[in-house]
């Protein structure tokens, strides 16, 4: 073998490493974005208004309203389980970083524009989830990757 088929050979084998490298980290990131919208789903469905306040953030987002109390918080879980809200089947449909536009998901409005710019970390996370029962979509924001903090809920719709 001479230098030059050895050095390719390395540069190829590098290069698949680098790949398969990059493809597992997609496959995790979706792996614990699926995970972060099982955990909300089965809270919900099971009651646990005070573990899901625990895990919200103040100010936290609700669709284009901003919540700064954590009490307001908890009483917004509380009062939609009390509504009898569900989330059957939760399938995650997109899961993908903060932009700068990632606000007009929720509303675009300049309130909502300056919670993100202030509140919202640059590496959260935007989940869509899907019911399997109604195909209702929900947004989540988390505050990022490993976190369990939740910074913004939109849904149904």
């Amino acid at each position: 073998m001479t230098m030059g088929s050895g050095w390719r050979t390395f540069v190829a084998a590098a290069a698949a490493a680098a790949l398969l490298a990059l493809t597992s980290c997609a496959s995790l990131q979706r792996g614990w974005d699926q995970g972060n919208v099982e955990t909300v789903a089965r809270l919900i469905n099971t009651g646990q208004a005070d573990k899901l306040a625990a895990m919200s953030s103040t100010p936290f987002l609700v669709d284009g309203e901003i919540v700064s109390l954590k009490p307001d918080v908890a009483a917004f879980w509380k009062g939609i389980m009390k509504a009898g809200f569900r989330v059957e089947g939760p399938t995650l449909t997109q899961g993908a970083p903060v932009t700068a536009e990632s606000y007009k998901r929720f509303a675009d409005t300049m309130e909502v524009k300056s919670f993100f710019a202030q509140y919202v970390k640059k590496d959260a996370r935007i989940l869509e989830l899907r019911t399997a029962v109604s195909g209702d979509r929900i947004l989540l924001i988390f505050r990022d990757s490993y976190s369990k903090t939740i910074n913004g809920f939109k849904g149904p719709f």
